[in-house]
């Protein structure tokens, strides 16, 4: 490095002061930009760990009310089984009951055909057999002749023909009593079936319908909320790997910064040892110059003073002891 003089020096070291304080700023300019975007990275750290916990929430919300929706179907289906198998045995007893009117009705037209037969009076079975019994024990105790006894075996005939009918008559009305009464109970039954059909469905079904559509409008609304959370949260997400990113970023700036400060008071102090030494060299010289010019007024004062005393002249001490001085330094 070429040698340089004191004012140089000193514009060098003014102008590396100048440079050194440029990067403190610049550092403590970077440290502050640093310290600004961990605080905004604790924020965004916060702020997702709040968008988590809440995403967190709506999924268990959403969780349960799936299973929610899931027992209502199930509650629904159930319902839905429940009236099919009411419609198949509402069907089952309107056709029974078809095949009893049907029976009903031929039995009718059997029963108005055996009246039209025995001339449509009320027959009394007990009544005939009691006759038939009377006739038959006059029959065996009384004497008989041929025509008697024809006469009483036709009689015998026809009543029993006649107790045969009213027995066959009172079977067909037990019959129709009987189907009627089955029909009655039938019918009831239907009825009732019937009206268990409307409760189940403007009942049940109806509520189950109205929780469901409640249920997935609430669904789709959390579903909703979960997508714009999810959006948040990967917004924070790149936000805070983006602040990291600055972060390590403003480090490794500071980190040279730091490292070019360093190589500046180095140079600093350097220069600054070079004035100092300059400045020290400087002295010296002006210090021998001037060493040397009070020697040489010193050494002109004694040879003056000389001359005065070869001339007779007074001479003082001091003059005669300059010149002595000069000749032993030269010694």
């Amino acid at each position: 490095m070429p040698i340089l003089n004191e004012e140089e020096l000193e514009n060098k070291i003014k102008e590396l002061s100048g440079e050194v304080l440029k990067v403190r700023n610049e550092i403590d300019e970077k440290e502050k930009e640093r310290e600004s975007l961990r605080n905004e990275l604790n924020k965004t750290r916060e702020e997702l760990s709040a968008v988590i916990n809440q995403l967190n929430n709506k999924r268990t919300e959403l969780g349960s009310i799936k299973e929610e929706i899931n027992k209502l179907r199930k509650s629904r289906d159930d319902a839905v089984n429940t009236l099919k198998q009411l419609k198949n045995r509402r069907v089952e007893l309107l056709q029974r009951i078809k095949e009893l009117m049907d029976k009903v009705r031929k039995y009718r037209e059997l029963l108005k055909m055996i009246n039209d037969l025995i001339g449509g009076k009320p027959v009394d079975k007990d009544k005939l057999k009691e006759l038939i019994d009377k006739l038959e024990f006059e029959h065996e105790i009384s004497p008989t002749d041929p025509e008697r006894e024809w006469e009483f075996f036709r009689t015998i005939q026809q009543l029993e023909k006649e107790l045969n009918a009213a027995e066959v008559l009172s079977r067909i009305k037990e019959y129709i009593s009987n189907s009627s009464q089955e029909i009655e109970k039938i019918r009831k039954e239907r009825m009732e079936i019937v009206q268990q059909m409307r409760d189940l469905y403007s009942n049940a079904l109806a509520n189950i319908k109205m929780q469901l559509e409640e249920l997935k409008k609430k669904r789709e609304s959390i579903v909703n909320e979960i997508i714009q959370l999810k959006s948040k949260r990967d917004s924070l997400k790149a936000r805070r790997d983006e602040l990291k990113v600055k972060i390590l970023s403003r480090s490794a700036e500071i980190k040279e910064l730091r490292a070019r400060l360093k190589e500046l008071n180095d140079e600093l102090n350097k220069y600054q040892l070079l004035l100092a030494a300059a400045r020290k060299s400087k002295n010296l010289v002006v210090k021998k110059q001037e060493e040397a010019k009070m020697k040489e007024e010193m050494k002109k004062k004694a040879e003056e003073g000389l001359q005065k005393l070869m001339k007779g002249e007074r001479v003082s001490l001091n003059d005669l002891l300059g010149l002595e001085l000069d000749e032993d330094n030269e010694k």
